[in-house]
């Protein structure tokens, strides 16, 4: 999943045990915090949800896709969180899936565009659906590298 130079990593959280869209976010990007990913946990929270506020980010599937370029991104990152309860996204839409897709701010090329472009071709496919919400970490990150970069 190379980009010239950079690379998009992908990080899998798939046992999230959130009860609302808030907490299920906080989830992942404290995880992308400690992974050092992200630099200001609180900044990069905020620019999700105002990000989230403009337009949802639900995209059918039971699956949102929130995304946000950001000065407290070191490195673009794609974390997928599978909650284990449904929760409600927007209105009446729940998700059991996240893509949280975090880019640096500095990239000026739309890479989280690209990012969620792809991700939503990749994510039209049933069977590419199904074994997100049953396999395990290694088994997702490795269907995901399979599947090609994510900035094409």
């Amino acid at each position: 999943m190379s980009m010239n130079k950079e690379k998009v990593a992908i990080v899998t959280r798939l046992q999230l045990d959130a009860v609302d869209k808030k907490t299920a976010i906080k989830q992942i990007v404290e995880y992308l915090k400690v992974e050092n990913f992200v630099t200001d946990k609180a900044k990069f929270i905020k620019e999700v949800f105002e990000r989230e506020n403009i337009l949802p980010t639900y995209i059918g599937h039971e699956i949102g896709l929130p995304h946000s370029q950001s000065d407290s991104v070191s490195k673009p990152v794609v974390a997928i969180g599978r909650l284990m309860h449904p929760i409600v996204w927007n209105d009446e839409n729940k998700v059991k899936l996240i893509f949280l897709i975090a880019v640096p701010k500095k990239h000026k090329d739309n890479i989280h565009l690209k990012i969620v472009a792809k991700l939503s071709r990749m994510l039209m496919h049933e069977d590419f659906r199904q074994i997100l919400l049953v396999e395990g970490d290694e088994k997702v990150r490795e269907i995901m590298l399979k599947e090609g970069s994510l900035i094409e």
